[in-house]
């Protein structure tokens, strides 16, 4: 569909004026004379059939039909300047800028899917992949830039930089919680069941800090962290995990914490990107600036 702007050249102008309440100090920003910004005004109102200022005293200020524009033509130039922007920086790379991340699916699922996302939109990222491993032995550099793993250095041929201690405790959903024995002394889990990814040392370490006894529990092994989470906010039992993974759930009201002992995890997170591969400057920056922000975050 054809489209007859023409007030396009009249809206810098409209902008400025309508920001500083004066033609004098529009002027002055866009270098014009007030003569010229006072006639770029009066066309944009005639062309558009709408009354666009009041004037005040000396000032001027929007009226109401004024102040709607304003704000749709202040959010329109702000796209603009960023689509100009885009278009230069991809026209002097000579690529669209992307970015391929590698990350553990429950902390993606947690937060680092959104806060990646974030990262894109800030950066002005126009592709953006995000794929799924816990180890590094499990990132496929093929098709990846650089990952978040669950482990411990030192990883070989990457570097790698620590982005989370993974502190572990335990926790269930509310509905679970009547039923579990607290008040006897020996801190019995009996009949209770407990969701785990590894062998299950880590729930005995986490017994013998705690004191409690795991005798009569039933252990459920499952295959991601991510699913133990679910199934224990869906009541099904009491699974160990990071406030890294939890801290939205805990928030919500959806899990609890029955226990305040905790300890650390055998591993942590950490981000890693192949030490010898070749990359242009800009991806350098990018890289680094995705470290500093991940690193900053809280987790």
């Amino acid at each position: 569909m054809s489209r007859r702007l023409t007030y396009l050249q009249y809206l810098p102008a409209f902008e400025a004026v309508a920001r500083k309440g004066s033609v004098r100090a529009a002027a002055e920003e866009l270098n014009l004379s007030p003569g010229a910004v006072s006639l770029q005004i009066r066309n944009l109102s005639d062309t558009l059939g709408v009354t666009l200022f009041e004037r005040s005293g000396r000032a001027l200020r929007l009226s109401r039909p004024g102040r709607h524009f304003a704000t749709s033509i202040a959010a329109g130039l702000s796209q603009i300047e960023t689509a100009e922007r885009v278009a230069r920086e991809t026209t002097r790379s000579g690529e669209t800028v992307s970015l391929r991340v590698s990350v553990p699916t429950g902390l993606g699922v947690a937060w680092l899917s959104a806060a990646l996302i974030s990262f894109a939109q800030d950066r002005r990222v126009q592709e953006l992949a995000i794929n799924e491993a816990r180890t590094a032995p499990d990132v496929d550099w093929k098709v990846n830039d650089v990952a978040v793993v669950y482990g411990n250095p030192p990883f070989p041929d990457l570097h790698w930089r620590l982005l989370h201690d993974v502190r572990l405790r335990p926790v269930c959903s509310p509905t679970l919680f009547p039923k579990l024995d607290l008040q006897r002394r020996d801190r019995t889990l009996r009949g209770v069941t407990l969701l785990h990814e590894d062998d299950g040392a880590e729930w005995d370490r986490w017994a013998g800090a705690a004191r409690a006894s795991l005798e009569g529990t039933q252990f459920v092994k499952i295959g991601s962290l991510a699913q133990a989470i679910a199934a224990s906010t869906q009541g099904k039992g009491i699974a160990l995990a990071s406030d890294v993974l939890t801290r939205g759930l805990l928030t919500e009201g959806r899990l609890i914490q029955p226990f305040n002992t905790t300890i650390m995890a055998a591993g942590k997170y950490y981000l890693v990107r192949p030490a010898g591969r070749a990359m242009s400057d800009r991806m350098s920056a990018l890289l680094g600036d995705l470290q500093d922000y991940l690193s900053g975050r809280p987790g």
